[in-house]
């Protein structure tokens, strides 16, 4: 029966407090020597934390000012994502974001990308905002594909594409 309680417990806490997850593919385009990022993050979490970061509230879905909600995803993305190539940093650019369903996607692209050795990303999106957030990694290159997860506490990892 304690079992049971626990386990109905345990069950009764995740509806309660959700876990906090993103979702950052990585694609080398050997044809445009650039790195294609998509970074996949739920709406309710990005309001939260735009509002915590800017102390600004906005409605994702319908603001009142398109500008400035694109502005501010654009400053965060940008200051929680940092990718560097073979121990060196990139130019890169904010493509955009699109809204699908729940979530929003936003894109970033690293250029000058010509082969990938090692590649170290640092991803802090929502970890300023909660401590169980992570952030799933799946990077692809020359057919190969690398998954790893960056939590609040080791929010750096590296990727080695190296020959064998």
């Amino acid at each position: 029966m304690t079992k049971l309680i626990s386990l109905l417990t345990l069950f009764s806490i995740s509806f309660i407090h959700p876990f906090h997850v993103t979702v950052c593919e990585i694609e080398h385009d050997a044809e445009t020597k650039a790195l294609q990022v998509s970074e996949r993050m739920f709406l309710d979490d990005l309001e939260e934390t735009l509002d915590k970061t800017y102390h600004v509230r906005l409605d994702i879905m319908h603001p009142e000012d398109k500008n400035l909600r694109d502005s501010l995803i654009q400053d965060y993305v940008l200051k929680h994502l940092s990718i560097t190539v073979d121990g060196k940093p990139r130019k890169r650019t904010y493509i955009g974001h699109e809204i699908e369903d729940d979530v929003m996607w936003c894109y970033v692209e690293y250029y000058g990308v010509k082969k990938l050795d090692n590649l170290e990303i640092t991803n802090t999106v929502f970890f300023d905002i909660y401590e169980d957030q992570s952030t799933i990694v799946h990077v692809s290159y020359d057919g190969n594909t690398k998954s790893k997860r960056l939590t609040r506490l080791k929010p750096t990892e590296t990727f080695s594409f190296l020959a064998n």
